[in-house]
């Protein structure tokens, strides 16, 4: 693994930027197994330079509201997306899917999910959201296959004992309940750690908690 640098539009985060982000974030408290595997993984990634995603930080992003930053969007144009999402994804039934293997990668540690299916069309759905609030231009980033971020690196290290570890974790496959999203307005800030290393740290404010089958 190496360094963990979050990325807008392209190019390297600047320290203190913050973007509005559409994220799933996981009820501990209702699903009780994914508590535990991620404690389990936590313990596994501890001896590694990591920066753990704990209790409210686990999440899984759907979209990021790229064509401009959170401090160009108004309070008004916040309500529009708030709307748009409530329109879009109001009438959808919330789904039960998989959480796990955890897999160690370049960037830390996460949760695979599974099966795609539900995840696909739900991100379809917000997609559809913002561009009726925003345009075209506000959907800019791929961001690759779903998964549940479980901390991000911020040093270099030889990830493969991580995995090693991940992988005697059991149960390894756990269930994961969506029920809502979440608008965000998503921060990194980047912070001292060890030997004079930094590691950038994620935070985020609630916008607005968007529930399906509303």
């Amino acid at each position: 693994m190496k360094k963990f640098t979050p990325q807008f539009r392209g190019g390297a985060w600047s320290d203190g930027l913050k973007v509005l982000h559409v994220y799933l974030l996981p009820d501990l408290t209702v699903d009780r197994e994914l508590a535990q595997l991620t404690a389990s993984c936590h313990e596994a990634m501890a001896p590694y330079p990591i920066t753990l995603l704990t209790g409210g930080l686990l999440h899984t992003t759907v979209e990021m509201i790229a064509d401009t930053t959170a401090d160009r969007i108004s309070a008004a144009e916040r309500q529009d997306l708030v709307e748009a999402l409530h329109k879009h994804i109001g009438d959808l039934a919330p789904f039960q899917i998989t959480a796990g293997s955890p897999i160690a990668n370049k960037a830390g540690a996460l949760l695979d999910l599974a099966p795609d299916e539900p995840l696909i069309d739900l991100k379809g759905h917000v997609q559809d959201a913002l561009i009726e609030a925003r345009g075209p231009d506000v959907i800019q980033h791929d961001g690759g296959r779903h998964h549940m971020s479980l901390g991000y690196s911020w040093d270099t290290a030889n990830s493969d004992p991580l995995q090693s570890a991940l992988r005697r974790i059991s149960p390894s496959h756990v269930p994961f309940h969506v029920s809502q999203v979440h608008l965000l307005e998503v921060g990194f800030d980047e912070r001292p750690r060890d030997n004079g290393k930094t590691a950038w740290e994620i935070s985020w404010n609630s916008v607005a908690v968007i529930p399906l089958n509303a």
